[in-house]
């Protein structure tokens, strides 16, 4: 019935679990519509300075920010902010999901091509799987071997470094080998078992900052484990699925 809605958490579920925090912001900043000093009151009560600048939803006297990774609404000119999903469920729609979306379409685009290891599609392009992926990852290194499947169905696949645990994970150096090497998609085949061979060592080469750059850029959009999956539209695919219920999917977006 509510299609989009009900393929993620219940709606009622999702606003239960919302957080309300009463900030008690002076009358004056209450009475005024999120602006730099709204975002600074922000972050000096909840005691971060990762909060985005507020922004109207087009929902009279509702604005949307960002805490970290999580979205936030501010009511009543800024006195109060609830942490979770807006839904409309007239129309039986995630508004929060939107946003989310279109905020890793932006963050994709950011990152460099030239930072991304590529598998293109074999033939025509149908569609595009970005994939943050740790190269000590067990279900990236199977995703991997399924590769060549996606390439066949017409899909492309662009890796993202992220090393699970930063720069003290088990895959940190490894990825750094595999993005100072020469012929990257050999790497990471190497670096994921699926060829045999042997990694250059990591020298300071200019896209060993990509690995670290990748594990931010997945950290600001919620990445927390590895093979997380984006389609170019922003939808997200919680760990590893396997090609087989992976391919149409993706092509059913198309």
């Amino acid at each position: 019935m509510f299609g989009e809605l009900q393929m993620k958490s219940t709606p009622f579920k999702i606003i239960a679990a919302s957080i309300l925090l009463l900030l008690g912001f002076a009358s004056q900043a209450a009475e005024q519509a999120p602006n730099d000093e709204l975002t600074r009151l922000l972050k000096q009560r909840l005691g971060t300075d990762q909060v985005a600048p507020p922004i109207e939803t087009g929902i009279e006297g509702v604005y949307m920010t960002r805490i970290g990774n999580k979205f936030a609404y501010l009511i009543d000119g800024g006195r109060y902010v609830f942490i979770g999903d807006l839904i409309d469920l007239e129309q039986a729609r995630n508004l929060t999901e939107v946003s989310r979306r279109n905020q890793v379409v932006d963050e994709l685009a950011g990152f460099d091509i030239d930072k991304q290891i590529v598998f293109p599609a074999a033939g025509e392009e149908k569609a595009v799987l970005n994939v943050f992926t740790d190269t000590s990852c067990g279900y990236c290194q199977q995703l991997h071997r399924e590769v060549g499947h996606l390439q066949e169905a017409g899909i492309s696949v662009h890796y993202f470094p992220y090393p699970r645990g930063g720069s003290r994970g088990p895959g940190y150096h490894s990825l750094k080998q595999v993005w100072c090497s020469a012929d990257r998609q050999t790497a990471i085949s190497i670096a994921k078992g699926a060829e045999a061979g042997k990694l250059d060592a990591a020298d300071d080469c200019n896209l060993a900052e990509a690995v670290d750059e990748g594990y931010r850029l997945g950290n600001r959009i919620g990445v927390s484990g590895t093979p997380s999956l984006f389609t170019s539209d922003g939808t997200r695919f919680n760990g590893y699925v396997p090609y087989r219920e992976l391919i149409p999917q993706l092509l059913s977006k198309q």
